[in-house]
């Protein structure tokens, strides 16, 4: 695995210094006081799903809208990139039963003496159910489609159908959380099956003071694809039990994986519904 990074413009430079500016112009409006005061107790604190890729079978609390918005950038061994804003609104009626409504809200992709494609990112919506086994531990299902709203081939082309079981559990300071996924559709040439299996399991735990961590494996099958799998290392900071940001990479353990890439956002509270 070459660790040998592609030459960057720099109007590249430019875009990811925009993009930053972009994320902390966020944090600030979604939360102008809570740097200034200690955490409100009136309100509820948020529930993470970023930044790795398995999702825990917590919803947000009921009755609060909660955000999510990140950057990504992918570096492949082709010497091409990706790069995406993904996003994320949750929103639960009660403690086990919710909506999610995300996406990218960009993405583009250069490679090596093409121009660079960029377009709005596909959306997916998705119903999701806890099923509560004890104090420390549960099930869930998220289940939904993912609509092909990216244009340039940056997404998945045609409607993809989507179902994921969860599995979270507490183990002492520590949480794991453990995801099988299923998905059918998209545009797919003819040699590769339209099914694809996604696995994924993470291990997070408290560090010093505000600060936590996170380590996940997980990875992709898809018959007449080649398999990829990915080690994925996170930072996180709980600005406040509103507000938690989050910053690491991942680094591509199979020859189809991407080779490495670099991600940062923040997972925050919108306000109240009912």
């Amino acid at each position: 695995m070459s660790l040998k990074l592609p030459p960057r413009p720099g109007a590249h430079a430019l875009q990811w210094l925009a993009g930053f500016i972009f994320l902390v112009a966020t944090v600030l409006v979604v939360s102008p006081v809570r740097a200034q005061t200690s955490d409100d107790d009136s309100e509820p604190g948020v529930t993470p799903y970023r930044p790795t890729v398995s999702n825990p079978a917590d919803l947000s609390a009921p009755g609060w809208f909660e955000g999510e918005l990140g950057g990504l950038r992918t570096l492949n061994q082709d010497h091409s990139r990706n790069d995406s804003v993904p996003w994320l609104l949750k929103y639960a009626l009660d403690e086990n039963y919710g909506l999610l409504l995300g996406g990218n809200g960009y993405v583009s992709q250069e490679l090596p003496g093409v121009p660079t494609q960029q377009s709005f990112g596909d959306t997916s919506l998705e119903w999701k159910q806890r099923f509560p086994i004890s104090d420390h531990a549960a099930f869930g299902i998220e289940a939904g489609v993912l609509v092909p709203t990216a244009s340039h081939d940056l997404g998945a082309g045609k409607a993809q159908w989507l179902l994921n079981g969860i599995f979270s559990t507490d183990l002492g300071a520590a949480h794991l959380d453990v995801n099988l996924a299923e998905t059918h559709g998209g545009d797919t040439p003819p040699q590769v099956s339209s099914w694809q299996t996604g696995w994924a399991a993470a291990i997070s735990r408290p560090l010093a003071g505000n600060w936590g961590g996170a380590f996940e494996l997980s990875g992709i099958y898809q018959q007449g694809a080649p398999s990829q799998s990915q080690a994925l290392f996170a930072l996180n900071y709980n600005w406040s039990r509103q507000l938690v940001l989050d910053c690491g990479a991942a680094y591509g353990l199979t020859h189809a994986a991407h080779d490495r890439s670099l991600f940062a956002g923040d997972t925050f509270l919108i306000g109240r519904l009912r």
